[in-house]
């Protein structure tokens, strides 16, 4: 086998259902950095009783720390704006008018815990 035909087995990391926390707990906070072993870093942020949007921490922009961020209700959905430079990303989609989009992940309640589907376990704490 060639080394073209190497790279081309390279695949996406699999997702799968890992525990973020307790409902009672991450309600506490509309915004805040959550750490995925072996990173990236992601925010989560909630929004109403029983909504939770989950995102890559890092704007894709500048990096700038999307857990410090503003968060908008637009009525049928919600944005974050990035506190560095103003770009702001829907949280359903990750989609910005300037184009650049921002990873999103689907989260889920379940018995009063929230799950996301992500490639790897996440904790709140270092």
């Amino acid at each position: 086998m060639v080394m073209a035909d190497l790279d081309n087995l390279k695949t996406k990391e699999e997702l799968s259902w890992h525990l973020v926390g307790q409902i009672e707990v991450l309600k506490t906070k509309p915004c805040r950095k959550i750490y995925m072993e072996n990173g990236p870093n992601l925010a989560l942020f909630y929004v109403e009783p029983g909504k939770f949007f989950l995102t890559n921490a890092a704007c894709p922009h500048a990096k700038g720390p999307l857990e410090q961020g503003s968060i908008e209700d637009l009525g049928e959905t919600y944005k974050i704006t990035c506190p560095l430079h103003y770009y702001s990303f829907d949280l359903t989609t990750g989609r910005s008018a300037s184009g650049l989009h921002l990873k999103t992940y689907q989260t889920e309640i379940r018995e009063q815990e929230l799950y996301a589907l992500i490639p790897r376990p996440v904790s709140l704490d270092r």
